[in-house]
């Protein structure tokens, strides 16, 4: 049975379930399988050009993206975990989590007075997907992918994120768990500026 040791913060992999491929044996080599399926899903979710119904983010999309980041290495990607996780919801409530999150989403995005700004509607977006923790793995992945569709559909710059920097020990991910941890308790701002320090720089 081959076991993954992950970086703090992550989704504990305890055994590989579902892998569909042979000769995946450390964490590095799942990374490199991941990184190369995740690369086809940013590119038809990100790249394509396709405009969006006004009503483009819903349950099934929120499964739909992660069936696409992942469908290649694990046979439950976009299936909803039906265990407990150390992080996470209890399982039986995910769907109507992210239901909710949807509406909120949509909430967000009508209100003329006061509105939440572009770039905090996503991190409210990307923290709650990471809270919910919706799938047995590539929560945080899959979180930011659906705020940088956000930004996207609203025609706001994307951050790069450096992903090789975020899934190991180092700055760039202490500081992003941080930023997390800061958000349960209701302080978006540290996530903000997370995403800030990442997008492309004018001028």
């Amino acid at each position: 049975m081959v076991r993954f040791d992950v970086p703090e913060g992550a989704t504990p992999i305890e055994e590989a379930s579902g892998l569909l491929l042979d000769g995946v044996l450390t964490y590095g080599d799942l990374n490199a399988a991941e990184t190369e399926n995740i690369l086809a899903a940013v590119n038809k979710h990100l790249r394509s050009g396709k405009r969006r119904a006004p009503a483009w983010l819903r349950e099934e999309y929120v499964r739909r993206v992660h069936r696409d980041m992942f469908d290649g290495v694990w046979d439950w990607a976009g299936r909803y975990r039906d265990s407990a996780l150390t992080i996470g919801i209890d399982a039986s409530l995910i769907r109507e989590e992210v239901e909710k999150l949807c509406r909120d989403v949509a909430f967000w995005d009508a209100q003329e007075h006061d509105a939440l700004q572009i770039l905090e509607r996503a991190a409210r977006l990307h923290h709650r997907l990471a809270w919910i923790h919706p799938f047995s793995n590539g929560n945080g992945r899959h979180a930011r992918l659906m705020a940088d569709i956000y930004l996207f559909v609203k025609g706001h710059p994307l951050p790069v994120w450096p992903s090789g920097a975020m899934s190991g020990a180092g700055e760039a991910r202490t500081a992003y768990l941080e930023a997390l941890r800061r958000a349960d308790g209701g302080d978006f701002g540290p996530l903000v500026a997370y995403t800030v320090r990442f997008l492309p720089q004018t001028g």
